[in-house]
Formats: C-alpha cells, structure tokens, sequence
C-alpha cells in the first residue's frame, strides 16, 4: 500500500505542475486549500502538501497520519491477507496446491503383485483446491469459531506404468499396453484424473483475529466432497498404429487403433461417488499448510481396490 500511496503522491505532484501557473487567485473549496503570495503557492489534499517555491521548484510534505485509509475497519495494507477488524475469519477460502496418493489399508504403497498399475509417480501426482467461498461464526472471543464454504478439489494421480483402465467390468481391472512385438508401449502421461465439489466443516483457534500477518491458526474437521468427473488421459510418445492390452501372462485381450497422441476415456471406475476426508491445516502469516487422508475408501466395495488417498500443500492464496 506504501507503494500505491507514493505512486499518487507522485502522480498528484505532476498534475500540481501543470495546475499551479493556471490557478486564479482566490479560487476554494471544500477539499482544497490554497494559500498563494508573491514567491510561492501551497495545496494541502487528503494528508499530502504541496508547496510551489518559485519558477522551478516545488516541495512536496505527506502527513503520514492523515494519510493512511481505513475502510470499515479494514486493514487493506494487508490485502489479501486482511480481515474486518475484531472479527474471527477461518482459513478455507482461497487457492491451495500440493499433492496427492493413496495408501492400502495398511497405511504402505506397496500394493503386491498383481496391483502393479497402482504404482504412482508421487512427483507428477499434482492436485489443486479452488475454493471461492467462506462462512465463518465465532464461537468464543473471535479467535475460536466454525468455517464452511464451498470449493473444487481438482486432483490428479500419475501412474508410473503403461497400464490402461477398464471400468465397464464387474470390477475395477487394469492391462498393460504393448506394441506387437509385446513391447511395452510408452507413454508420456498416463494418469487419472477425479474432481469434486467441496463443503468443509471445520473448526479453528487463531491468535490474532484483527490481523492475518501476525497470527498462528490451526484448524482440523472433516471435508465432504462430491464427485463430478473421471477420466484416464495417456500421451502416447507414437501413435498411429495398432496397439495391444495384455494380462499379467502377456496373453493379448483386446487391440485398439491409436490414430492420435491424446486418449482420454471418461468413466466413473467404479469410483466412490462420495468422499469425506479427515484435514489439519496449520499456518502463521504468509506460510499455511494443509494435509488431508479419506475416510472413505477410493472405489466402492469390491468393486476395486481398498485404497484411501492423501493429499499434502500449501495455500497460495487467501482470503
């Protein structure tokens, strides 16, 4: 804000130039002082003096007291890091980013033969939290209280083989792809991708309700979400031919045409269409972190996998 206010102060000081030769003598209003003489003439608006000392030269004096701006008890200095003065505001609201995976029900990734498809490429596995709206009540002296909202949780699940989905089974099944010399076929992406809708029930205890910037918070409830979409997307490094799915013998079980890079298969994989997620969120000024872990299982009963997903981040902007 400092910045901005030198920026008019500056802006104000060139408009002055042009303005003092042209003024009339007696000219006055309710905004604006002039004082003028022989050798010099003077403007004081909204805490900023400017004094025109001869031909060539002007001075320029900022009363940093009557300066400063305050709207409704609203710290804007601190944007978007701010909040009403002496009201409790949770942290759900804003852009979070991190990432994701999921653990067997012995809290380990090592899924075991069979389930080589589930290894992930954690690096890429990158998700991201939009989350738009806020509802905050205190409960006890503004710096304990109750958040909910509404937000999309857009998360993406790398695979680190070359293993394509089949979601129109009884059950959840994955084959490896090769070419036809039963080489594996590579591929540049080869994820899953799940978004939902969000409502977050949460409760907070944060030390300093007049201001974000000097405040520690930590915050823990449960999420629910909803889920909207499914795909598998694979980028195939060459396309154009014909390609095989095979099981775990190497026995081919279907072929496909490849007549593209880019496949994406939309399908629900006999994905859970509700999730509630346990989350801890923890954080002081600039610097909040968050984890989540499900639950619910990722798939529905046995119709796949027991896996439960994480995720891990940190928020790159609030409000």
């Amino acid at each position: 804000m400092k910045k901005v206010n030198v920026a008019l102060t500056i802006a104000l000081a060139a408009v002055m130039i042009f303005i003092l030769p042209v003024k009339s003598k007696g000219q006055d209003d309710e905004h604006h002082e002039h004082k003028q003489d022989k050798d010099k003439t003077e403007i004081i608006l909204s805490g900023v003096k400017v004094r025109n000392v001869g031909d060539d030269s002007i001075v320029i004096y900022i009363n940093k007291k009557d300066h400063q701006i305050n709207y409704g008890g609203t710290n804007w200095g601190t944007f978007p890091f701010y909040c009403k003065k002496g009201k409790f505001n949770g942290h759900w609201a804003g852009v979070d980013f991190g990432w994701n995976g999921y653990v067997n029900k012995d809290f380990n990734m090592d899924f075991g033969a069979g389930n080589e498809y589930l290894n992930m490429n954690t690096a890429r596995s990158l998700m991201v939290n939009l989350n738009p709206f806020e509802l905050n009540v205190n409960i006890a002296g503004n710096k304990f209280g109750f958040t909910s909202g509404l937000g999309f949780s857009l998360n993406n699940y790398y695979y680190s083989g070359s293993y394509t989905l089949i979601g129109d089974s009884a059950k959840l099944v994955a084959f490896n792809t090769i070419d036809d010399k039963g080489k594996t076929v590579g591929m540049k992406v080869n994820k899953l991708f799940v978004s939902y809708i969000t409502i977050p029930l949460l409760f907070e205890y944060q030390t300093n309700a007049g201001h974000r910037m000097n405040s520690f918070h930590i915050t823990a409830g449960v999420i629910g979400g909803l889920r909207l979409q499914t795909y598998q997307k694979q980028r195939l490094y060459q396309w154009q031919d014909t390609y095989f799915l095979s099981d775990a013998k190497g026995n081919k079980v279907a072929s496909f045409y490849a007549d593209k890079a880019l496949i994406r298969n939309h399908d629900p994989y006999h994905m859970n269409p509700f999730k509630l997620d346990a989350t801890v969120r923890v954080g002081w000024s600039y610097l909040n972190l968050f984890a989540t872990y499900s639950l619910t299982p990722m798939y529905q009963k046995n119709k796949g996998p027991v896996l439960y997903p994480w995720t891990v981040g940190i928020t790159l902007l609030g409000w």
